[in-house]
């Protein structure tokens, strides 16, 4: 039943034949795309088109690996020299309380007293300037050198001075300024007022204060190295630049907390220092700021990038997926979507009050970037693919014409009247093939003359073996009667018997009556016989 439903499908969308040379090149042509998809299938299989993305992600590997023991290195060492510089910055201030006749818990009511303490401290600030990788040193009391002021509260003395052009590699070329403090320290030391200066500390600078200094108070009994604390990101009142700022309490003999000091990290030295190579991805970038399970705040941290200016965050971004093993997508809250690495960041020791707020350091960029970089190395493999491809197919046109020419020549002769003298096509097959046919040739007009011969010889026997009883078959004729005659000329007419019934009127069964009627007066034994002689008469000159 299929093969019915075969040739009757066929048959309905009629019959379409195809040249041997298109056969031919849709055979090496399916050859071709079977050996290159196997090609394509075996290097899917093995892992090649794979090994782009594993390169880039080894490369993504090493950029977050290097990026975060950098920030992870410079931040402890920054954490130390910070813890250090607090140290024997109190041990000074302890001399001068103690040259001045006063404690540390007495500050805040000798205002007259703080700048000429202040003063004292301005080289230990210069010295911790040079000698850090940071981009500015500060020193924040608890006291106010206007305690009548209205806002005195929220007013803190001391020093802070920043350096600018920390992108340059060398310190040389940078200048200081004074962003906060008394303008008399900041001329004998020769340096110029930012135009952000202001005498005293104030705003986020106190919140900052109040939560470091409380937190020491709430930990009189831990070592100085774990009351450290780094900030989020923020921008001074008045000043243009994020930073964040490590800050260290100070803390008298006695346990009194009177202040704090500290380094700074602006936007622009994150920059320089930690901004991922951005050689292939170019709009690549670092990010350090807190992690919270599946959020990263860059608001609250730095970034580093060459296609990111130094004050600009993408704001809280979520996690969405993991993009295989290693990588992990973020969403920005405007809905962009970033992809890279993420290494935690141990800014604080065990024991610190701050120990459980984590940071971390990611390279990050759009995931498109990272699309259209693997995608575009792998575009070589697919490259060759598709050449590999291109010159199969026309290699196999060109063999398919070049082996099917001296078939198609051949046809056309075996077309003329004389095959004997067909030429050598030089394939074994086709020229047995050639010969056979000028074989069969031969025996075809042999057979036809020997046939001719005997036809000729046939019809003469015939001829006189047949005139006598024909002869009685036409006078049997008169005996037939009108009705036996009737039936006699439809049979004449080369009708069968029931259409001379339907002719006649009558059932089929009188035909047979008449037709034995008939062969008994006519002297032949069968319908067959009968119309033997039919056609004789109807081979006559006269019809009969």
């Amino acid at each position: 039943m299929l093969r019915e439903a075969l040739v009757l499908l066929r048959r309905s969308r009629g019959e379409k034949t195809r040249t041997l040379q298109v056969r031919l090149f849709a055979f090496f042509a399916m050859f071709a795309i079977a050996l290159v998809g196997a090609g394509f299938l075996i290097l899917t299989m093995t892992g090649v088109f794979n090994t782009a993305e594993s390169r880039h992600l080894t490369w993504m590997e090493a950029q977050t690996g290097h990026v975060q023991n950098s920030v992870s290195n410079d931040y402890s060492k920054l954490s130390l020299r910070g813890v250090s510089f607090a140290r024997a910055l109190s041990s000074d201030i302890q001399l001068w309380v103690q040259k001045n006749g006063i404690s540390e818990k007495e500050l805040s009511a000798h205002p007259e007293l703080l700048e000429s303490l202040l003063s004292e401290q301005a080289g230990s600030l210069l010295t911790v300037l040079d000698n850090n990788v940071c981009s500015g040193a500060f020193i924040m009391l608890d006291a106010t050198v206007n305690p009548a002021a209205e806002n005195a509260a929220d007013k803190n003395a001391g020093l802070y001075f920043s350096r600018t052009n920390t992108n340059n590699l060398s310190s040389v070329s940078s200048k200081t300024h004074c962003l906060r403090g008394p303008a008399e320290i900041a001329r004998t030391n020769g340096l110029e007022l930012m135009g952000q200066w202001r005498m005293e500390f104030d705003r986020y600078s106190k919140t900052l204060f109040t939560k470091v200094t409380g937190a020491a108070r709430q930990n009189s009994d831990s070592e100085l190295s774990r009351l450290y604390y780094w900030s989020n990101r923020f921008i001074m009142d008045g000043h243009s630049e994020h930073v964040m700022l490590l800050c260290v309490p100070l803390i008298a003999r006695d346990k009194t907390v009177y202040g704090m000091c500290g380094m700074e990290v602006s936007d622009m030295l994150f920059k320089r220092l930690y901004s991922p190579d951005s050689h292939e991805y170019p709009r690549i970038f670092s990010a350090f700021a807190p992690a919270d399970g599946d959020t990263l705040d860059t608001g609250k941290g730095l970034i580093a990038g060459n296609s990111y200016l130094t004050s600009q965050t993408i704001g809280l971004l979520a996690k969405e997926t993991r993009h295989g093993d290693a990588l992990t997508k973020w969403r920005s809250d405007p809905g962009a979507i970033y992809i890279g690495l993420t290494q935690a960041v141990r800014l604080y020791p065990s024991g610190s009050p701050y120990e459980h707020e984590p940071w971390s350091l990611s390279i990050l960029m759009p995931v498109s970037d990272w699309d259209n970089q693997v995608n575009q190395s792998n575009f070589s493999f697919y490259g060759v693919l598709t050449a590999l491809l291109a010159v199969s197919l026309l290699a196999a046109m060109f063999i398919s014409r070049r082996y099917i020419r001296p078939v198609v020549s051949a046809l056309e002769l075996i077309k003329s009247d004389s095959r004997s003298a067909l030429p050598k096509t030089q394939i074994t097959e086709i020229d047995d093939f050639l010969e056979y046919l000028a074989g069969l040739d031969e025996e075809r007009k042999s057979l036809s003359v020997e046939l001719e011969r005997v036809k000729t010889a046939g019809q003469e026997q015939l001829s006189s073996a047949t005139t006598a009883p024909f002869e009685q078959f036409l006078k049997r004729l008169d005996t037939l009667t009108t009705t036996e005659r009737a039936v006699f000329n439809l049979y004449m007419e080369d009708d069968s018997a029931q259409q001379i019934a339907d002719k006649l009127f009558v059932t089929i069964n009188t035909i047979k009556f008449h037709n034995k009627n008939i062969y008994g007066k006519l002297g032949v034994s069968s319908l067959k016989e009968l119309k033997v002689y039919v056609n004789m008469i109807k081979g006559t000159p006269d019809g009969g």
